[in-house]
């Protein structure tokens, strides 16, 4: 029997916790045996009485197992005490301000009981802010091999970055834990886990709603040192690792998708004139994005971000417009690119 261990970080979401576990409680599980690790991260709100409340009058097949840290560790280390403890053959990642329509788990069930050697399922999701699911242009389960699922993920193109609403082999999961103390966790994350997913199937089902509405971003949160410093540190640690194993098969979108995330840090850096020793890593950064595409070859690909990072070009950023229309800037600098890279 096919065992599934759901993982559930909480911190301080007593609004949204309810919703979330009524959601994977009311799951049909097709027979297979689940698990449901809550980690509480020492959450300071009503969150875990909430929970209790929930699993401790529940007699239903589902093995609750809550483990409290003994301080808060960001949903990173959250994670991985659930990966740590997880003893299913599958592992469902799930935030907890988030939740499951009735019918997700049977969906993934489903084409993993037809297809039982995949390495990941990936379903598709509802986001409440733009009132939309992700995927509107498909219309059936989609067999997607390694190089496919990662030009569709650094095109954004029906898949993206998140941990959650993916069903995957644990033991692929185990090789690679989240980053501590960093936020864009899961992008770092998924970049290092496609070196060793073979095949996805993508699938049209909503089997997650995304409560994007209360969003977390840097832009929508109070503007604090802390945070900004956070945000670049994050930057600074996730792009450096990805250019010290870059993907060759996919390197000009791969180096694209990333240097978003460079534009936005250096932006906050020159925005709020912060100064600081991630100020200083930030700056070796931008230098190691130009010499690193240049040294691969790519010179029109280092033209571009030299001339997007460095003033006085890089001060079109400070218009809101540009910003809000830079993906069409990205597109065409990769077809661009990707054309003359034909003449290498």
């Amino acid at each position: 029997m096919v065992k599934v261990s759901i993982i559930l970080p909480v911190y301080n979401v007593e609004e949204y916790i309810d919703r979330c576990l009524k959601s994977i409680i009311q799951q049909d599980y097709c027979g297979i045996h689940v698990e449901c690790i809550i980690i509480n991260d020492c959450s300071t709100d009503n969150s875990i009485r909430i929970v209790h409340s929930i699993i401790d009058n529940y007699y239903g097949e589902i093995d609750f197992i809550l483990i409290d840290h003994i301080k808060n560790r960001g949903l990173s280390e959250a994670r991985n005490t659930g990966i740590n403890r997880a003893t299913g053959d599958y592992i469902l990642f799930i935030d907890s301000d988030d939740w499951l329509p009735d019918d997700s788990i049977s969906a993934f069930i489903k084409v993993l009981s037809k297809n039982p050697d995949v390495d990941m399922i990936s379903g598709n999701s509802y986001r409440t802010r733009e009132k939309r699911a992700l995927i509107l242009d498909m219309s059936d389960i989609e067999f997607v091999n390694n190089y496919q699922f990662r030009k569709l993920l650094f095109n954004y193109h029906n898949v993206t970055c998140s941990a959650w609403n993916k069903l995957i082999r644990k033991d692929i999961v185990v090789k690679h834990k989240f980053h501590e103390g960093i936020i864009f966790e899961d992008a770092l994350w998924i970049y290092f886990l496609l070196k060793d997913i073979s095949e996805t199937i993508i699938i049209p089902n909503i089997t997650y709603v995304y409560e994007n509405e209360h969003s977390s971003s840097i832009a929508n949160t109070s503007r604090n040192i802390d945070n900004f410093r956070l945000h670049m540190h994050s930057v600074i640690i996730m792009c450096n690792e990805i250019l010290n194993s870059p993907y060759m098969d996919l390197y000009t979108g791969c180096q694209l998708y990333f240097f978003n995330y460079l534009i936005i840090a250096v932006r906050l850096q020159h925005e709020y004139k912060i100064e600081c020793v991630e100020s200083y890593q930030l700056k070796l950064l931008r230098k190691r994005f130009v010499l690193d595409t240049f040294k691969n070859g790519r010179w029109f690909l280092a033209t571009y971000f030299f001339l997007l990072t460095y003033p006085p070009t890089s001060l079109i950023f400070n218009f809101k417009w540009i910003r809000r229309h830079y993906y069409l800037m990205e597109k065409t600098a990769l077809l661009i690119a990707n054309y003359l890279e034909r003449f290498q």
